[in-house]
């Protein structure tokens, strides 16, 4: 784990005006988890993050980056988080325990999954059968990787059991273990899946960056990578909570509208292992899944329930109101909104 402070006032006040000042926040510091920063799905937050729009909010973030998005979330069950930049699936997880966790704003319909076989093993792959058996890296175990994985299988009438699932991050602790051959295959995101194509260390099965093979996978766009709160915090900071949902909004209203270049820019180096080519063309297959304003969708948050419902035991025998997993009141007040 790392942990990361952003307190640059300073950098706020020369890119973004006046900061707000913290003591009209509850809680003007605050703690953030998520599971592996670097992907492409969690842009928002670096975009938010690197141009000061946390500070002009008078909030100061620390943020905690973990190997996936399971071990995030469980700091924020834990308390050692107050938000979470994940997938938003786990607020129907913990629905389903009685737990009330809010997603607050959306960042992406996709997360981008793409499962590969590794280059040695992938002349022996035919069809999703010959998965059986092969030992797949994700990011965590049961993180959005592992359920995009888990509803492959099921379409080849398999289930996790049938194969040994391996934690391997989504960084370079997943490229090397692809590449050295620890793992068969692996379920991923980019920058780490788009690096290993580059290197033509695996064969590409499926690919839900394009369209077709988000249809095939999940239906169409859903719910995917987004920030979420325990409904108690919200309720208890509603200030702070705002004022965090604005620096996020603004990041999105941003990256409307930012050439790819400028994102690239913004990014720091070592997030695509110095190659611009290779993450400004991550940026361009992906950018398209970014949520244009950061709302939620009835349609879109039904979607990742009925998907995680139709095979997921956990659900079983359990009524859900998926309008409670979220709540959009914070991100259409947010001053960057934009109701389209």
């Amino acid at each position: 784990m790392r942990r990361l402070r952003w307190a640059a006032v300073a950098m706020a006040l020369l890119l973004c005006g006046t900061a707000a000042p913290a003591a009209e926040l509850e809680k003007p510091s605050i703690q953030l988890a998520v599971g592996g920063k670097v992907l492409v799905a969690y842009l928002p937050l670096t975009i938010a993050e690197r141009r000061g729009y946390f500070a002009k909010e008078g909030l100061t973030v620390e943020i905690s980056d973990f190997a996936g998005g399971s071990k995030a979330l469980e700091a924020l069950i834990g308390g050692s988080a107050d938000v979470v930049c994940g997938a938003y699936e786990h607020t129907l997880y913990m629905a389903a325990k009685g737990l009330s966790i809010k997603a607050v704003a959306l960042q992406a319909n996709s997360f981008g999954l793409v499962v590969g076989i590794q280059n040695d093993k992938a002349p022996a792959y035919r069809t999703l059968a010959d998965l059986k058996g092969m030992k797949i890296g994700v990011t965590g175990v049961g993180s959005a990787s592992h359920f995009g994985l888990r509803m492959l299988l099921a379409k080849a009438g398999m289930t996790d059991n049938d194969v040994s699932v391996i934690t391997v991050g989504g960084g370079a602790v997943a490229i090397a273990a692809i590449k050295t051959g620890r793992l068969d295959a692996i379920a991923n995101f980019d920058p780490a899946i788009s690096l290993l194509q580059r290197d033509g260390a695996i064969k590409t099965i499926l690919d839900t960056r394009n369209e077709k093979d988000l249809a095939y996978l999940y239906g169409a766009p859903f719910a995917a990578s987004a920030f979420y709160v325990d409904a108690r915090f919200a309720e208890r900071y509603p200030k702070t909570t705002q004022a965090f949902v604005n620096a996020i909004s603004a990041a999105l209203a941003w990256l409307a509208t930012a050439s790819t270049d400028e994102i690239v820019d913004m990014v720091p180096p070592e997030y695509y292992a110095n190659d611009r080519a290779l993450y400004r063309a991550m940026i361009e297959s992906n950018r398209q899944r970014v949520s244009p304003n950061g709302r939620i969708s009835p349609e879109a948050a039904s979607l990742t329930y009925k998907n995680l419902a139709a095979f997921e035991p956990t659900f079983k025998n359990v009524q859900i109101d998926v309008a409670k997993t979220y709540d959009n009141s914070f991100i259409e007040r947010a001053p960057s909104f934009r109701a389209n």
